[in-house]
């Protein structure tokens, strides 16, 4: 399994797939360089305007609800009705979901017309997606996820993917990812990554861009997860701070190859 994550890096350099990004302006410039830097080819298009011309010529789609509007929800539904006409697969990133009544309901409305390829959230967001409630903002933190173990992470990954038929990603120290029987904990990253604004956003990015260059959206999120991780670990090697960390892992994933994944990919398979 880890050769086949290692040739997807490979592989979105060689196909270079646009990606249409309906994401959120405080992270747009990071998704939009970090997935250049990977290879991949962003459009960073959120008006209803353009939105089913631009999803009918991309390879993938990426929705992030992080400054969620009327205008990115209605740029959303029309994307997904086309990406669903065409077969495209669309990630869905429902920022602090778990927080307010607005985004939890767009997003549960997102999941009963579409069928995603996968969902990237916190612990929180996951459990507000399966309880179809906001969490209380105390526990919440913003758009921050509320402590929760291993465990439980895993049980949300498995519970959210049967719900919604398809892969799911609950984040934290140890990334959950789990699709049907299989499961993955990936371990790359450290923590000086939850201080730099748009980390989570990318790797949701890189996941719709490693789903255009395989049909296993497993694979794919699997692989985001370790790159988005495995980067910073490399560039925390010569960082001085979040700055430097942050355009470091830039120059990581510009430099990354399928070699540098299989070294310092920390990622345990195991099936349910």
């Amino acid at each position: 399994m880890i050769t086949e994550c290692a040739g997807l890096i490979d592989s979105l350099r060689e196909k270079a797939p646009l990606i249409h990004c309906i994401t959120n302006y405080v992270t747009a410039n990071t998704v939009a360089n970090g997935l250049l830097a990977a290879g991949a080819s962003p459009v960073m298009a959120d008006s209803p305007l353009d939105a089913e011309e631009i999803t009918d010529k991309a390879s993938a789609v990426l929705f992030n609800m992080g400054t969620l509007s009327k205008d990115r929800l209605r740029a959303m539904l029309i994307s997904g009705q086309k990406a669903a006409e065409k077969s495209k697969p669309v990630v869905l990133d429902p920022v602090g979901a778990g927080s307010a009544g607005n985004r939890l309901s767009s997003a549960i409305q997102l999941l009963r017309q579409y069928r995603f390829a996968a969902i990237r959230a916190n612990a929180s967001e996951i459990s507000a997606l399966l309880s179809t409630s906001a969490i209380n903002m105390k526990a919440e933190k913003g758009v921050d996820s509320a402590e929760t173990t291993l465990e439980d992470k895993i049980t949300l990954a498995e519970k959210a993917s049967k719900r919604f038929s398809c892969t799911v990603m609950v984040t934290g120290s140890t990334d959950v990812i789990a699709s049907g029987n299989r499961l993955a904990l990936v371990s790359n990253g450290i923590p000086m990554m939850s201080k730099i604004t748009g980390t989570g956003c990318l790797a949701s990015g890189l996941v719709a861009a490693y789903c255009a260059c395989c049909t296993d959206s497993f694979t794919a999120a699997v692989t985001a997860a370790s790159v988005i991780g495995m980067v910073a670990e490399i560039s925390s090697q010569s960082a001085k701070g979040t700055g430097s960390l942050y355009v470091g892992m830039l120059d990581a994933l510009t430099n990354i190859d399928s070699a540098t994944f299989a070294q310092y990919a920390k990622i345990e398979f195991s099936e349910v």
